[in-house]
């Protein structure tokens, strides 16, 4: 059967879902089409539409049923055309973050559970080869003790991320990161801010998360110039070199370096194709709503700590003792799914 798939939201990442789904449906025949190109700008919408095919409409009210809908509206909006989209579609990708709060997440998360859609979320740095290979060599525990991670992720300001933290518009990449490679959540967060440069929000952040006798250091930024977005993976046998954007991770064991054999390919392009996969197959998302809730728990936490300068107990809080269940859910299943790393 070939799955019928909304793309809501015609700007940069939908145009780029919209490109990749053609390319899908060009490679993979029989799996997948572009039914439907959703934006409030009806322009936009036939534009989209006219280069990678589906029906151009203004609203989620106007596009008949689909099997998957793909959600890359701002991040405000996703809670509203999550709700738009029940009984229109049995699937959900909604982009990174997956709400911008933690209650919206909640909300989506209850709503998706008991109207049965299922509700896979866009970290897609999982589905970079380069970052695939470093959490397999971590998973097998071929690298040794983790010890520490040193990320940056910084660039230019993006007018369309103007009402999203950078905490969840890019801390989110590396916190999902850090819960990956240490398969738990950390003992501690905290955060030192800078707000108001480019926009209303927080616009440079640091992020410590304390994991026992490591940590991971996060630097996230939308002020640079130039983008850049690297990885340090320390441990007692080992560091890892990561650069995301070339696909390239270099591995050092004392005064030996090797490079890892990389097969590049667009993170996207593997992204939607395991999710209209895995559906297709009846299978669980690799990234589900709950993992995405706990990405977005810890994201809180640190902006929870930006506002008590102080160390956070991630598991002696009251957002803790309110989402706890949801919190241990996300883990179990981050841990099933490093389990199949291994």
């Amino acid at each position: 059967m070939v799955l019928r798939v909304a793309v809501v939201g015609a700007g940069y990442m939908g145009t780029a879902h919209a490109r990749v789904l053609a390319r899908i449906a060009d490679e993979h025949p029989g799996l997948v089409e572009l039914a439907y190109v959703v934006d409030v700008d009806p322009e936009r919408a036939r534009r989209v539409a006219a280069r990678y095919g589906g029906k151009p409409v203004q609203s989620v009210r106007g596009m008949g049923e689909v099997d998957l809908a793909i959600v890359s509206t701002p991040t405000e909006t996703h809670l509203a055309v999550f709700r738009e989209l029940l009984g229109k579609t049995r699937a959900v990708l909604v982009e990174k973050p997956m709400a911008s709060s933690l209650s919206e997440a909640v909300e989506m998360l209850t709503l998706a559970r008991e109207h049965g859609v299922w509700l896979a979320v866009g970290h897609i740095e999982r589905f970079n080869p380069a970052v695939r290979a470093l959490h397999e060599r971590v998973a097998r525990r071929e690298l040794g003790d983790i010890l520490t991670i040193v990320a940056r992720r910084v660039g230019p300001f993006a007018p369309r991320a103007q009402n999203t933290d950078v905490v969840y518009d890019l801390g989110v990449h590396e916190v999902d990161n850090a819960l990956v490679v240490y398969r738990g959540l950390p003992e501690t967060v905290r955060s030192y801010t800078l707000g108001g440069l480019v926009s209303r929000l927080t616009d440079y952040a640091l992020i410590i998360l304390g994991y026992g006798e490591g940590f991971a250091s996060i630097e996230v930024n939308r002020i640079t110039p130039f983008k850049q977005r690297m990885l340090y993976l320390t441990t007692r046998a080992a560091v890892a070199y990561l650069d995301y954007m070339e696909q390239v991770l270099r591995i050092h064991r004392g005064h030996e370096e090797a490079t890892v054999v990389i097969r590049r390919e667009e993170p996207l392009y593997l992204e939607d194709l395991a999710v209209v996969s895995r559906f297709a197959s009846g299978e669980e998302p690799d990234v589900d709503g709950y993992q995405g809730f706990l990405a977005l728990y810890v994201c809180e936490l640190a902006l929870e700590s930006r506002l008590q300068r102080r160390d956070i107990d991630a598991r002696d809080n009251k957002l803790y003792s309110h989402y706890q269940d949801l919190v241990e859910e996300g883990l179990r299943r981050l841990k099933a799914y490093t389990d199949k790393l291994a």
